[in-house]
């Protein structure tokens, strides 16, 4: 028989036969086995890849996200000073607005930071969004690489050892199928220590993430009590 090669995306399997002779039942379902064997190694691959790409890809949005919070924050502070008049009584009349100086005068135009509000959540829904669809797939990394595992031990339990056991009385050269298999499992450790770098890159991630996620939360309380104030929710507070 003629050698099968499948020029597999995970790994090429070739295979020689020692004569013309038919495949007996368990060597043509150890090739299907070997096959899906190899699909399951290469999807798993696929998802590595995915997320190896995505922790190491989002310092753009990062620094945009850091960027609309800065905006966020400066037009928040220049809106402030209201809480010391709130405090003191409540906003000044158009009246006294007018009395003052122009240059000492205190913001009252909510309007800006309204609009870096509405920029920031933008862009922030559409990094969440990203995130939540990375770490939904994260979560099943290990499952994936523990169910791999166990399909190595079952194709070598009852196909790979089977045959070679049986050598005399099988078509597959037991040379070329223990060579193939040996390369696989170098192709599959290969991907198992690329699932170190995964982790390093979604460990660096986080940190930036973690960083971001808190002054978003320490903001977000004081734009929510400053709107509080306005709106005389409850007795305004400075932080």
């Amino acid at each position: 028989m003629k050698p099968t090669i499948i020029d597999h995306p995970f790994h090429v399997i070739k295979l020689d036969y020692v004569s013309e002779a038919p495949l007996s039942a368990l060597e043509q379902e150890a090739i299907e086995k070997y096959v899906e064997l190899h699909n399951g190694s290469q999807a798993y691959k696929d998802v590595l890849t995915r997320l190896h790409t995505y922790y190491t890809g989002t310092d753009k949005i990062l620094q945009q996200c850091q960027g609309l919070v800065n905006n966020l924050q400066n037009e928040y502070l220049l809106l402030t000073p209201m809480l010391h008049y709130l405090q003191e009584g409540g906003p000044l009349t158009d009246t006294e607005i007018e009395s003052i100086d122009e240059s000492e005068r205190v913001c009252y135009d909510t309007q800006p930071l309204l609009t870096q509000l509405h920029n920031f959540n933008h862009t922030y829904d559409a990094y969440i969004d990203g995130l939540r669809a990375a770490e939904q797939e994260y979560a099943t990394v290990a499952k994936q690489q523990e169910q791999l595992e166990q399909l190595f031990d079952v194709f070598d339990d009852n196909y790979f050892s089977p045959i070679i056991k049986d050598y005399k009385n099988m078509e597959i050269d037991i040379c070329t199928l223990d060579e193939n298999f040996d390369d696989f499992r170098g192709a599959f450790c290969e991907l198992i220590d690329f699932v170190d770098k995964m982790y390093e890159a979604r460990a660096a991630f986080l940190d930036q993430h973690v960083q971001l996620h808190n002054k978003i939360v320490e903001l977000d309380k004081d734009i929510v009590a400053l709107f509080a104030a306005i709106n005389g929710d409850e007795p305004a507070s400075s932080n």
